[in-house]
């Protein structure tokens, strides 16, 4: 484990320095931490040097107030430091959720330090703000709601545990797991830490606010090769998945992961390795 200071924000994350291997660089989302990769980074540890961040906001990182501390790209910024601090000149980069946001936007202002993206669930930013509003409603009210001035805190603080057991509901029998375990008990304790539910809010809001208007204003097209993988019955079944992400990126390949829905990391691990060591034929 290892912590990177960026303007006195404290960076969290686990390397488990295997420097004989080429590095893959995991990302969570929201409202989990590098926790969320337990159960993949066992398997992709015998090609990589694997490499595990908590977002500013999250886990055990630093949760600084301020919504202009959670734009895409000081975010990205957080992550070009560890790989700087490790000496590590590219890697392979996933994430999930969120943290395919910052791997977005990372391959964008560092791309030397970018090999290849791999996106888990998740369409891009100016794609979801251009959905209908019954579309939405049902797959992504929580872009909307968390964007709204100062009520959303007023009603999580103080139910993180009902808010937090909502959202991990959404998987078949994922939250079970995560109580059996114990990473439910973990992700609540950072959720209630001073500050980290302004943060997560924070990070939708520049999203919104500061981050969409970029891509809609028209970005350059990313040359890196990209994997992209969905849960079958996450938010992103029946649309067009690929077809969007070719608008901004180059090379493009996805593929549907059957039986789970958007926390595919904990609900499908092997198989989310699989792809991945499939996908970077580099590795192997």
């Amino acid at each position: 484990m290892g912590e990177v200071s960026v303007a006195g924000v404290a960076i969290h994350y686990e390397d488990d320095g295997a420097v004989d291997k080429p590095v893959c660089l995991l990302l969570h989302g929201f409202p989990q931490s590098s926790l969320t990769w337990r159960y993949v980074s066992p398997h992709l540890a015998e090609r990589y040097r694997v490499i595990k961040v908590d977002l500013r906001g999250y886990g055990k990182s630093g949760k600084p107030i301020g919504e202009a501390l959670y734009q895409n790209d000081v975010m990205a910024h957080d992550v070009a430091s560890v790989l700087d601090r490790l000496g590590i000149r590219n890697a392979l980069i996933v994430g999930h959720d969120r943290g395919a946001r910052i791997a977005r936007k990372l391959a964008y202002l560092r791309p030397e330090l970018v090999r290849k993206l791999v996106f888990i669930d998740i369409m891009p930013m100016e794609y979801v703000y251009q959905l209908p509003a019954k579309e939405a409603a049902r797959k992504y009210w929580h872009w909307v709601f968390q964007i709204v001035p100062d009520l959303p805190e007023t009603l999580i603080e103080g139910k993180e545990e009902e808010y937090l057991t909502f959202l991990l509901s959404r998987g078949d029998g994922l939250y079970e797991r995560l109580k059996e375990d114990g990473s439910f008990d973990e992700y609540l304790r950072a959720f209630k830490e001073p500050g980290a539910v302004q943060a997560a809010l924070s990070d939708y809001r520049a999203t919104y606010r500061t981050d969409l208007p970029e891509y809609e204003q028209g970005v350059g097209k990313l040359s890196k090769e990209t994997l992209v993988l969905w849960g079958e019955r996450g938010n992103l079944a029946g649309l067009p998945v690929v077809d969007e992400w070719k608008k901004t990126i180059d090379y493009v390949r996805g593929y549907e992961i059957k039986g789970c829905g958007h926390y595919v990391p904990e609900e499908k691990p092997r198989e989310i390795a699989e792809n991945i060591l499939a996908f970077d034929q580099s590795a192997l």
